[in-house]
């Protein structure tokens, strides 16, 4: 693969290794470029609990996450409410459940680019 600046990132090119997200929908994405997944809540429905939020907050003052992602399917208020709280900011992800009007793209491929696009940009390449 390529490095960071050129097309799609190399394994291990992109420095933060905390990837901090909506809900567990990245898991083969984090996987892929060496990324450890921490999800604010395992079901993108439901509310995070008083509980999660406080540990997801604590998770990213500790490691020094400077991005939490948000999706194009759900409200971005738990992430945007984490940012706030933290200093992050938010960048938006698309789990490719379905192509909608706020996807980045019209086919797999470009959607999957502009994840990677995000990704260098709130993950920082090496």
């Amino acid at each position: 693969m390529a490095p960071c600046g050129h097309g799609v990132a190399a394994k291990g090119a992109l420095k933060a290794g905390k990837l901090v997200t909506g809900h567990a929908a990245f898991g083969y994405l984090a996987d892929a470029y060496g990324l450890e997944q921490e999800s604010i809540t395992l079901d993108p429905e439901a509310e995070p609990s008083a509980k999660d939020m406080a540990e997801v907050v604590e998770h990213v003052k500790e490691h020094g996450v400077k991005t939490v992602y948000a999706e194009t399917l759900v409200p971005r208020k738990t992430a945007e409410t984490i940012a706030a709280e933290t200093g992050a900011t938010v960048g938006v992800l698309d789990p490719l459940e379905g192509l909608t009007d706020a996807s980045a793209g019209d086919d797999y491929l470009s959607v999957m680019r502009s994840n990677l696009n995000t990704l260098k940009q709130g993950q920082s390449c090496q």
